[in-house]
């Protein structure tokens, strides 16, 4: 078997600023037993205009019966912020967003156990 590899890249980070992002993937997902009961949105994003660029996961909890009022108001909010980036009011099934092209601020930093990597810092809503 012979494989052609002289088009084969590093994928890469950009630079921290304002991009549109477009949603790979989005699945509701339990956390593992030692790291507690929640249950959380697990989104895989990508960066059109960067084809080199290294695909970005983000993560929403979901609000638990154990959380304060001001820590389920953050969670419904950061979740809120995202759909209308997205341009959605609320969804039925997290899976319709999968497509949608929100716009962000990301940031860049590394991390121990993937090296550098892109973050979404925030959502951006009405652009």
């Amino acid at each position: 078997m012979f494989l052609d590899f002289s088009e084969v890249y590093e994928p890469e980070t950009v630079v921290p600023g304002e991009y549109q992002l477009r949603v790979l993937a989005a699945e509701v997902k339990q956390q593992k037993p030692e790291k507690g009961q929640g249950s959380f949105i697990q989104l895989k994003l990508d960066i059109p205009i960067a084809p080199k660029g290294k695909d970005i996961t983000y993560v929403m909890m979901l609000p638990t019966a154990q959380d304060d009022p001001k820590q389920k108001n953050s969670r419904l909010s950061n979740i809120q912020n995202f759909l209308k980036a997205c341009g959605f009011d609320n969804v039925q099934n997290i899976e319709e967003i999968v497509g949608s092209q929100p716009w962000a601020i990301l940031v860049e930093e590394e991390s121990t156990d993937f090296g550098k990597q892109n973050r979404v810092k925030k959502f951006v809503v009405g652009r």
